[in-house]
């Protein structure tokens, strides 16, 4: 049964300009942060860490001693939430680690089957691959130990040892953040008063009070956003909401996705078709400027600036987004909704200004609001995958031809937009991989006899 809570983030406002002075101090937190969650990197992104970030109250006892909070002066609200930041930052890097030698694993072709069982077991016990990485001894529970001696005994174990050390040290790279432009706070880290919040600073018992644009309380894990160019803060705040169940949200419907218009539906509707102009607008501001400022120092105003214009782009960006998005699913009102599985960034073929434009692509936003928002209204959300959705007939199956925007079939004469043709074959294909999972559910399951499998 899916879950009928699910969270969601709400943003609130500073009512007047923040002071100069409150600003910097402010940013002060947001650098400490930033040295902090780089401390944590530094020492425990590498191999020789990896016994000590699962859980990660080893980090977390070690960090205490090491005396960097009160060479900082740094809240404990603070201090703590950075670190098991940049633990998340870590333990996500190993899993990206693994997933690429995974995908290795599975392409080479030197590889006998016992060879990947093999290496596969040893990325998933972490004692196991640790000991392997830094040289010592493999040491595992009694009930692990035997399978691993049965394993080693039937490969070449040093030279596979010696294949995954490789693979760590090509893709295993350690984390590292300049991005000093907000911070984390627990809920013992600021409180709501007086139409406005009242933030812990680095000063004992004394606490800064920013009026807000709303009189709303939380008591969550919240995000400060710092705007010092604008003299504004942005407040994010994760609530649980429950799901909604809205009347009337029925029937299926396919989408297409693109850059130039971001949806279109099998009934030809389109939604986003902006998207392209918000899309260049960030682009260009990125392609253009980044290239000047990344010459000038780590911290100082011109990066500081450029990172502001870049946030207010790609806000605006995200804004348009979900307002069109809304827009779709309030017009359609689907009970289903097909959407192909998006394409991977090409990096040629378009000119320099449209690679930039297709490798900056937020698709991966998009599809997660998307999400999201049919969470939101239960709305069940099917991704479909296969060949030929975008060249096939949506009338006939036959292989048809693009040209200039448009589809047409060389067998039945069908024409129309390629975009909706390709919506067409997204609906049908989710609509039949659907009724078939549906039916293999339906089917009784069968005991297997005794000795049987």
């Amino acid at each position: 049964m899916p879950q009928e809570a699910i969270y969601k983030t709400v943003y609130q406002y500073n009512k007047f300009p923040v002071p100069a002075e409150d600003m910097e101090r402010l940013q002060t937190i947001a650098r400490d942060c930033c040295e902090v969650k780089n401390r944590v990197y530094e020492r425990y992104g590498g191999i020789h860490g990896l016994s000590k970030i699962y859980p990660g109250y080893t980090v977390q006892n070690e960090m205490t001693k090491s005396g960097l909070r009160e060479k900082l002066d740094l809240p404990s609200v603070y201090f703590y939430l950075s670190v098991f930041e940049a633990l998340g930052d870590i333990k996500s890097r190993w899993a990206y680690t693994k997933k690429r030698i995974e995908r290795n694993i599975r392409a080479n072709e030197n590889l006998s089957p016992e060879d990947r069982h093999y290496l596969r077991f040893v990325l998933k016990q972490s004692q196991c691959l640790e000991a392997i990485l830094t040289g010592k001894e493999v040491r595992l529970p009694a009930n692990w130990e035997e399978a691993y001696g049965a394993l080693r005994a039937r490969v070449d174990e040093k030279r596979l040892n010696s294949y995954l050390r490789r693979q760590v040290r090509r893709h295993l790279r350690k984390s590292h953040t300049d991005a000093a432009g907000g911070f984390t706070i627990s809920p013992k880290g600021y409180r709501y008063k007086d139409h406005g919040i009242y933030l812990a600073t680095k000063e004992k018992r004394r606490r800064m009070f920013i009026p807000l644009t709303d009189n709303n309380r939380y008591d969550v894990q919240i995000s400060l956003r710092l705007f010092p160019e604008e003299g504004k803060i942005a407040i994010h705040v994760p609530v649980k909401v429950k799901r909604k169940h809205p009347a009337g949200y029925e029937g299926e419907v396919g989408l297409a996705f693109g850059i130039r218009c971001l949806f279109v539906t099998d009934d030809g509707r389109t939604y986003g078709e902006k998207y392209l102009e918000y899309q260049s607008a960030l682009t260009d501001y990125v392609r253009e400027r980044l290239s000047r400022h990344r010459r000038n120092a780590k911290n100082n105003p011109g990066m500081e600036k450029y990172r502001a214009g870049k946030a207010r782009r790609e806000m605006a960006l995200h804004t348009y987004v979900n307002a069109e998005i809304n827009r779709m699913l309030e017009t359609e009102r689907p009970g289903v909704l097909y959407f192909p599985r998006l394409p991977a960034a090409k990096k040629a073929g378009y000119g320099r200004r449209g690679n930039a434009v297709v490798s900056m692509w937020q698709r991966g936003f998009v599809k997660s609001r998307l999400a999201r928002k049919c969470r939101e209204r239960s709305i069940e959300l099917v991704e479909v995958f296969g060949g030929g959705i975008g060249t096939e007939c949506s009338r006939c199956g036959a292989e048809g031809e693009k040209k200039q925007g448009m589809f047409r079939c060389p067998v039945c004469a069908l024409t129309m937009p390629e975009r909706q043709n390709t919506a067409r074959n997204v609906r049908r294909k989710g609509r039949a991989g659907r009724e078939e999972r549906d039916s293999s559910e339906k089917l009784p399951r069968m005991n297997a006899p005794d000795g049987g499998i």
